[in-house]
């Protein structure tokens, strides 16, 4: 029974690890939301109460959250790439690691 109740314990403590953005705090949850809206919401829709509002082929931040692990180096690296560079995207690092923290709260359960 102790060793049942360690590899509860052990899961437990797993899932939270691989769940959780390392540093992720509820600022950066906000912060992440601000830059979302006045970067990104033009063209991606990022509200799950809306996830139609995309433009064309561009991905919604639902679907980022459900293939996180190919979209994360992406959304890190948006302000280098097409069709990004032409709207001279100005964002730092911790802005967009920001935006990361928001999109893995959309992360479906």
């Amino acid at each position: 029974m102790a060793k049942t109740s360690l590899c509860w314990q052990f899961l437990g403590i797993l899932i939270v690890a691989v769940a959780a953005p390392p540093n992720a705090k509820a600022e950066n949850v906000e912060r992440g939301l601000a830059v979302t809206k006045e970067w990104c919401g033009r063209c991606h829709a990022y509200d799950p109460e809306a996830p139609w509002n995309s433009i064309g082929n561009s991905p919604s931040f639902m679907l980022m959250a459900k293939k996180l692990e190919s979209y994360e180096p992406r959304i890190l690296t948006v302000t280098g790439r097409r069709p990004h560079i032409a709207l001279e995207m100005q964002l730092t690092d911790e802005q967009l690691e920001d935006v990361v923290a928001y999109v893995i709260t959309l992360k479906p359960e």
